[in-house]
């Protein structure tokens, strides 16, 4: 299908065309010129009534489909419905590069079960780290606000390494993974310069503390003379507070505890990201993070807009 700026040069070619033709004496031209324009125009209403059908069927194709990820596996060959998952997903028109998932802390669990996780956050990274495989999602930052995170780097390591699910995820293959959390990195397989999947376990210190420690650090510099007051830059800011799961920023948050603030969450990485909060209802990890990966495609980015 032709994209929408060549289909708008095309109609300015013609309108260009019907205005010189206007100043020929009327004959045969004009009847083509007339006709050209108006097959351009119906062209172009047809490309934005097939960009309205591809964003309704993305919106609504797991369930036309039937394709219930938590029923699925449910089901006598899991290794199928990964597969039919895993299609769907290649399937959609667009995915996130960095997928951010923010999980409930402590306070909010005593106030009831979040839908689709489990109680230990050790598993819940298992099975989000297992969705981005097969989603092919090569970013992955999950975030606590209490912090809670940091203190599971190791039994996360542990269970990433000797997990069952992720090799299961990747088609049968072993992933390499590489760990970010508690100021360390794990390399976590065989390709440690080229991981299948970065993940990073982010936590309140990666916010507003991160930007005041920042200032401080600035401030000094300058005062001793190490630094001009013009020396501080975006740039020079923004290396400082470098995503620490990547250069580029989330372009999805899923938010898991069904608050619409994000207090204390780093605001610079969410300056281009979609926000899709979990359903109640929602029975599993994978059938929120393809639910949120479909309303994602759906999205029609308008940057600068």
């Amino acid at each position: 299908m032709l994209s929408a700026a060549w289909l708008v040069a095309l109609v300015v070619l013609v309108a260009l065309a019907r205005v010189r033709g206007g100043r020929v004496k009327r004959g045969a031209r004009r009847p083509l010129l007339d006709g050209a324009c108006a097959a351009a125009l119906r062209l172009v209403q047809l490309a934005f009534a097939a960009h309205a059908s591809l964003q309704a069927w993305v919106r609504g194709s797991l369930a036309q489909a039937g394709l219930d990820v938590h029923e699925l596996l449910l089901g006598g060959d899991p290794d199928a419905a990964l597969e039919r998952v895993g299609d769907f997903l290649a399937a959609l028109p667009q995915r996130p590069e960095h997928l951010a998932v923010i999980l409930p802390d402590a306070a909010l669990r005593a106030r009831g079960p979040p839908p689709g996780l489990a109680p230990s956050d050790v598993d819940n990274v298992e099975a989000l780290c297992a969705w981005c495989l097969v989603a092919g999602v090569p970013r992955l930052s999950v975030y606590a606000r209490d912090g809670g995170l940091e203190a599971l780097v190791d039994p996360i390591a542990a269970r990433l390494r000797d997990s069952k699910m992720a090799p299961r995820a990747f088609g049968g293959r072993t992933p390499a993974i590489r760990l970010e959390g508690a100021g360390r990195a794990e390399s976590l397989g065989a390709r440690l310069e080229r991981p299948d999947l970065c993940v990073a376990l982010w936590s309140r210190a990666h916010g507003y503390p991160a930007l005041a420690a920042l200032a401080r650090d600035l401030c000094g510099a300058v005062r001793r003379g190490a630094l001009a007051p013009a020396d501080v830059t975006e740039a020079r800011v923004a290396a400082r507070l470098r995503d620490p799961a990547g250069a580029k920023h989330p372009e999805l948050v899923v938010l898991w505890d069904g608050l619409a603030c994000l207090p204390e969450f780093p605001p610079w990485q969410l300056q281009d990201a979609e926000l899709v909060q979990v359903r109640p209802g929602t029975r599993s990890v994978g059938d929120a993070l393809c639910r949120a990966l479909a309303e994602y495609a759906a999205v029609e980015k308008r940057w600068g807009k």
